[in-house]
Parts: structure tokens; sequence; C-alpha cells
């Protein structure tokens, strides 16, 4: 933890030490009335004490300007929300995105040979780009062990998450580290830039690769008919939840020496089957299975643990951002509003996941930081509970 977040008085040096090198986008910086840190920091905090949209930050702000106000400058008081609104259109959201994911570094670390799962999320409010070409689209990288923010890029006009993966790859340090993403990243050249940045990949595999789909069923399918796969290719678990049994049976195999297309995938070496087998507390048994592509070595127990981390991105993630700060009912509809108010929750939810000794669910977090500055201060400058 640096040192530099331990008091409000420091804070109020190492604030500006992250934002320093953030563009200011208003063009008529003569006429500035705001400080852009005052802005953007004052928006942080308030999201993490429960705020959801411009209104609330700034209600949250007027109730706490003494607090604010020992580490930004209050010279002309609080922001009005169409100034939040005006800036967070404008601000360039890369550039924002690094400030915020340089001060998460500064508090949490994220662990070396980590697990990052890439998964693309709608804004399904923020309609007014879209029209009938559909609904913003976010794509975040997630440090599945750790629960952090590594990155966010949001979809080009018209596009799915496929079009933001390249800009988003080239923010992530990726080597040493394993890429899991579903299957509409399964693409020759995705795999390519994992990599050559130094990466692994765990990517699924369906039938917008029709031709690898088949070669992966079938290599899966010759080997169990051998029966002749050794104990390190077949790992087997059972959980009891809910009243239901879950048993999930992952089979690796070796990709084949040769096989049509092989080259274009770069350092392909394992083929994954995953079954999932589930009864209900009335007996009734459903079964789902899953197939992937990896460059890591075929050990089933390794790449059981991986595919699994991924949900880590729907439950942890996405399921939070909906449920604990309504990203979905969000109707910021500005050029650049969606994906600043994104990673800025993402941000949110990364401190709130790594603080130290704060308990309870994401919602209480949030409630906890907006009753008490003491655990405001925990969270977004690491001062001890």
């Amino acid at each position: 933890m640096s040192s530099a977040f331990r008091s409000s008085q420091s804070a109020k040096v190492s604030v500006g030490r992250f934002f320093k090198n953030l563009p200011d986008p208003r063009p008529h910086q003569g006429k500035v009335v705001h400080p852009l840190l005052t802005i953007v920091v004052m928006a942080l905090c308030a999201t993490v004490a429960g705020a959801d949209d411009y209104q609330t930050i700034v209600e949250f702000a007027q109730d706490r300007v003494d607090w604010f106000s020992k580490f930004l400058d209050l010279t002309n008081g609080i922001p009005s929300h169409d100034t939040f609104e005006r800036v967070f259109a404008r601000l360039d959201p890369i550039a924002f995105q690094r400030c915020l994911l340089q001060w998460l570094a500064a508090l949490h670390d994220a662990t070396a040979g980590k697990i990052i799962a890439i998964d693309g999320k709608a804004a399904r409010e923020a309609m007014n780009r879209s029209k009938d070409k559909g609904p913003l689209c976010l794509v975040t990288a997630w440090a599945s062990a750790n629960h952090m923010l590594l990155g966010q890029v949001a979809g080009p006009e018209g596009s799915n998450e496929l079009g933001a993966l390249p800009q988003l790859l080239e923010l992530l340090d990726l080597e040493g580290a394993v890429v899991t993403m579903d299957a509409l990243g399964c693409q020759k050249e995705i795999v390519r830039q994992i990599v050559d940045g130094g990466g692994r990949y765990v990517i699924s595999v369906k039938g917008n690769q029709e031709c690898l789909e088949q070669v992966v069923h079938k290599t899966i399918e010759e080997e169990l008919e051998r029966g002749d796969l050794k104990p390190a290719q077949t790992h087997a678990t059972e959980e009891k939840r809910h009243g239901r049994i879950e048993t999930r049976t992952t089979t690796v195999v070796a990709a084949p020496e040769r096989f049509e297309g092989k080259d274009d995938w770069k350092d392909i070496r394992s083929f994954v089957m995953v079954t999932r087998e589930t009864t209900d507390k009335e007996g009734k048994t459903t079964v789902g299975i899953r197939y992937f592509v990896s460059n890591l070595s075929p050990i089933a127990k390794k790449l059981s643990a991986i595919v699994r981390s991924h949900w880590s991105i729907e439950n942890h993630l996405h399921w939070q951002l909906d449920v604990s700060f309504a990203e979905d009912r969000n109707r910021a509809r500005q050029k650049n509003a969606q994906a600043n108010l994104g990673v800025l929750r993402r941000t949110t939810l990364s401190l709130l996941r790594n603080t130290p000794n704060l308990k309870g669910s994401v919602k209480s977090r949030r409630l906890k930081a907006g009753w008490s500055e003491q655990t405001l201060e925990a969270v977004v400058f690491g001062t001890p509970l």
C-alpha cells in the first residue's frame, strides 16, 4: 500500500499525482470554474458512497463539502450536475482509465501470473448513439482472483465486443497472464495478439469457427473411444448448493500435430471439453457441454480451474454492476459519458472488493462508505478502518 494514501493531507498531493496527465476536455480553459481534478475525484468518491448519477453525485458532495475541502479545491463551491455531465461526455475514456488504474495499482496489487477474464456487457439504456445499431457494449478485462479492473474499452458504433478486443488487449500487460474469453473472442488475430504479448489463452470455441470446432470435437471423441486417457487428462468436481448437485468433468487432449488451419492458431496445444451435469431437488438432470482451445499444456485440473474462474466476471462484475450500481438503467447518452461512468463503476467495485476489513455485500459496503467518512477514506485512500 502506498504511504501517500495514509492521511487526508497526503491524499491532497497523491490525488493530483495520479490525474496530472489527464487532459481537460473543456474548450474554453480561461472560463473554467471548477478544476478537472475536483470533478473526477468527487465523482469517484461519491460513486463509492452510493451515488449512481450526476444529481446524486452533487447531493453527496454538498453533504460532504467539509470533507472534500480537505483535499480538493472548492474555491468556487460544488460543481453542478450539468458540469459533471458535460465533462464526462467529453473526457477521453482511455486517458481517464489510465489514471484510475494507476490509483488502483497504488492501493492493491493485481497478482503476477494472473487470470484475466475478458467479456462484454451492454449498456442497455444508453441508446442515443445506437437507434437501430443496438446499445453500447463495454468490454472489460477483470482479474479473476483479485476482483479488480484491469482495463475497459467501449465497442465502436454498431459493433459487438469483438470491435473493442484488439484495443483492450493493447492496454493490458499480458506477460505471464492467462486470458479467458467466450467464443466471440475465438479469432485467429486475437489469439496471435495474446501470444505475441507474452500471454496464454483459454477460449471457448463454437460454430463461429466451424472448422476448428469440428477438429476439436473429432479429436476428443477419438481419444475417448480409445479409452487410454492419462489421469492428468481428466478432472471431476461435485458441488451441492441450493438443493442442487452439480458435477463438472473436464477432459483435455493434446492438439494434433497437424490439422487444417493449425498454423493460423498460434501456439495452440490443448483441446478442452467441460461437461456439466446438474440434478435439482426434484431429481431432474440437465447436461451441458462446452469446448475450449488453449496454448497451455493438457492438464485437466489446471484448465478446469481456469475455465471456472472465467465466471467471476459474470458473477462478481456484471451482476454487481446491474444489481448494486443499476448500470442497466443508467441513461447517460452523451458521447463518452457511458464509457467514463462505466470505468468509474468498475474502479469503485474493485476498491470496495479489496478494502481490508470491510465486510458485507457490495451494496452494504457502499452504504457504509456513505455513512462514515472514515470508511470512505479507507476505500479510496487506503486509510486503515
